[in-house]
């Protein structure tokens, strides 16, 4: 495998022990309390990360199914997660649930490729050079876990 490709799986199958560490335990009314007004609660934030896991299950099929696939992205711009989605799991642990069942699967997904696979592209609107990599999607998709973690943690501690 290219360098640093375990070190990325690693990483993006990590939060599936450290999600449900953070999440446990936690009575349900701190977890839906928004640390301050127009942020999000541990709740929300953990929706968002099973919205975004719904994303990346469709991103990587699609680039590893489809020669330069173009991506697409549910509420990429995050304006609906907590007012239309988050309200589908009023229960954090079925949210959880959810996300850790596709996570699992993403991981395994991973666990399978080739090198070949991992420099496969897609088309994605969001980025800048407007081209995403396998190994690129995984690599953002631990950076975006750690960030969303501590947002979870910080949420809970107040």
């Amino acid at each position: 495998m290219p360098e640093g490709w375990d070190q990325q799986q690693a990483v993006f199958a990590e939060s599936l022990v450290v999600l449900p560490n953070l999440i446990e335990g936690v009575e349900p009314q701190r977890l839906h309390r928004a640390p301050s007004p127009g942020e999000w609660s541990a709740h929300v934030v953990l929706c968002h990360l099973l919205l975004d896991e719904m994303n990346t299950t469709m991103i990587l099929r699609l680039i590893l199914t489809q020669d330069y696939a173009s991506l697409v992205a549910i509420d990429a711009d995050n304006t609906l997660c907590e007012t239309r989605f988050a309200p589908l799991y009023p229960d954090t642990r079925t949210a959880l649930g959810v996300w850790r069942v596709l996570r699992d699967d993403n991981v395994r997904l991973c666990g399978s490729l080739s090198p070949d696979n991992l420099e496969r592209l897609g088309r994605a609107f969001w980025r800048s050079d407007a081209t995403l990599s396998v190994r690129q999607h995984v690599a953002s998709r631990g950076r975006h876990d750690a960030a969303h973690i501590n947002q979870i943690r910080s949420a809970l501690a107040r």
